[in-house]
C-alpha cells in the first residue's frame, strides 16, 4: 500500500464527534462553532475570531476589515495557493508579486522592496510547507500583514530589535500590524508565534492542514483595535458564510490533540532529516532560530526528479511536487517576476510527514530518503 504523500490524520474519537453532532439534528445553527471559536482562543490567544465556511470568505472579510477597494494592490508570494488570486481577481484587487529565497521558499529580502514599488496596500504572508519567514525582512513594510498560518502553527521564530526607520521608535512584541500607523511585527529578542505576525490571521481547515475541520477556516485578530473592525464587519455574514456543525465539531476534536499531532511531525522530521544527510540531498528549512512547524519534507533536487519520483513510487512512497497548487504552477505569475518561484516549482518534491504515518511506513520513507539517486 502506497503511503501518501498528504493527509489528514482522522481518528475515531474525531468521527465519534461527529456522529454526536449529527444525531442532536443540528447540522448547522448549532453551538459547535462557538466551542471551537472558545477553544482556538485559549490555544491561540486571539482577542476576536469567527468558524467560517471557507478560506475564501475569510480572505473576502478580511479584505473588508482593510477597507480594499478595486485596483488595490496586494502582496504575495509567487508560491502562494493560486485559489488566493482568483479570490484576489474576483474582487477586482491586483496581485503584486513577490520572489522568493530558494532555501526557504519564503518571501526573500530582495522581492520586499517591490511591496512600496507596486503599491501593495497590505502583505498576505504565508508560511510554505510550515515554514515561517525571518520577522526583520517585513519588521518595517509599514502595511497590513494578513497572516496565513494554515500550515504553520507550533512554528516560533527568534527575532533580533528592529528600530522603525525614522522615528526612532522601537517595535514591541505581540503590537499589531493593521492599522495605518503600525510599525510593523512585534520584536525584541523574543520567539514571535505563528498566528502572531499579522493583523488578521487565517487558518484553513482543509483537508491535509496542520488539523482539520473537513473544510473551512478560522479567521482571527490578535490585538484588540483590530479585533472590534473584524467584530464590526462579521456583523454583515449570513448563515452560509460561516462553519457549519459537522465541520466545527472534527475541528474542535482535532484542535485537542493539536500538541500529539505536532510532536508526530517533530519526530518524523527528526528521522528524515537524519536520512538525507547521509544521502547528501537538502530540504527546505527555517532560516531563523526558533522552533519549526515540521508540517512537511520537501526535498530541493538539483535534477533528476522524475528519476527520484519513480524510485520512490517503486518502493511504495508517494511524493508530489511541493507546489503543484501555486501561482506560479497554474500559470498566474507574469514571466521573469519571480525566477526563484519557478525554479523551486520545478524542483521541489514533497515526501510523506504527517500524523497518520507509522513507525514501520516512517522507517520506509526514512530509508527512502536515505538512498534516493
Amino acid at each position: 500500500m502506497d503511503i501518501q504523500a498528504r493527509s489528514s490524520y482522522i481518528r475515531r474519537k474525531d468521527m465519534d464527534s461527529v456522529l454526536n453532532c449529527m444525531v442532536s439534528d443540528r447540522l448547522s445553527g448549532g453551538d459547535y462553532p462557538d466551542r471551537f471559536v472558545k477553544a482556538a482562543r485559549e490555544r491561540f490567544g486571539f482577542d476576536f475570531g469567527l468558524a467560517l465556511r471557507s478560506p475564501l470568505v475569510a480572505m473576502d472579510l478580511v479584505y473588508d476589515c482593510l477597507g480594499l477597494e478595486p485596483g488595490d494592490g496586494v502582496a504575495l508570494s509567487a508560491l502562494s495557493d493560486a485559489w488566493l488570486v482568483r479570490g484576489l481577481l474576483r474582487r477586482g484587487l491586483r496581485p503584486v508579486w513577490l520572489d522568493v529565497d530558494p532555501a526557504t521558499a519564503c518571501i526573500s529580502a530582495d522581492s520586499v522592496a517591490r511591496i512600496a514599488a507596486g503599491g501593495a496596500k497590505a502583505l498576505y504572508l504565508d508560511a510554505p510547507w510550515g515554514i515561517i519567514p525571518d520577522p526583520s525582512i517585513i519588521a518595517e513594510i509599514g502595511i497590513p500583514i494578513i497572516e496565513d498560518a494554515t500550515t504553520s502553527i507550533g512554528a516560533t521564530a527568534v527575532a533580533s530589535p528592529i528600530t522603525e526607520v525614522g522615528t526612532g521608535m522601537e517595535i514591541n512584541p505581540g503590537q499589531s500590524a493593521g492599522a495605518a500607523d503600525s510599525a510593523g511585527v512585534g520584536m525584541g529578542n523574543e520567539e514571535l508565534k505563528a498566528g502572531s505576525f499579522g493583523a488578521f490571521c487565517l487558518i484553513g481547515l482543509e483537508h491535509a492542514s496542520s488539523f482539520t475541520g473537513g473544510g473551512g477556516a478560522l479567521l482571527f485578530a490578535q490585538a484588540r483595535r483590530d479585533a472590534q473592525v473584524l467584530r464590526n464587519v462579521a456583523d454583515k455574514l449570513t448563515a452560509v458564510e460561516l462553519m457549519p456543525d459537522m465541520n466545527a465539531a472534527l475541528a474542535l476534536s482535532q484542535l485537542k490533540d493539536l500538541e500529539k499531532f505536532l510532536e508526530k511531525r517533530r519526530g518524523l522530521s527528526e528521522l528524515y532529516g537524519q536520512s538525507l544527510a547521509r544521502a547528501h540531498k537538502k530540504a527546505l528549512a527555517q532560516s531563523v532560530d526558533g522552533t519549526p512547524a515540521c508540517f512537511g519534507c520537501v526535498v530541493v533536487l538539483e535534477s533528476g526528479v522524475k528519476d527520484v519520483r519513480a524510485y520512490a513510487r517503486k518502493k511504495e512512497v508517494d511524493t508530489v511536487m511541493a507546489f503543484d497548487g501555486s501561482c506560479v504552477a497554474a500559470g498566474l505569475v507574469p514571466v521573469g517576476l519571480a525566477p526563484q518561484a519557478v525554479s523551486l516549482a520545478n524542483r521541489a518534491l514533497a515526501f510523506p510527514l504527517h500524523p497518520r504515518i507509522g513507525k514501520t511506513a516512517a522507517q520506509k520513507i526514512a530509508k527512502v530518503l536515505a538512498t534516493l539517486p
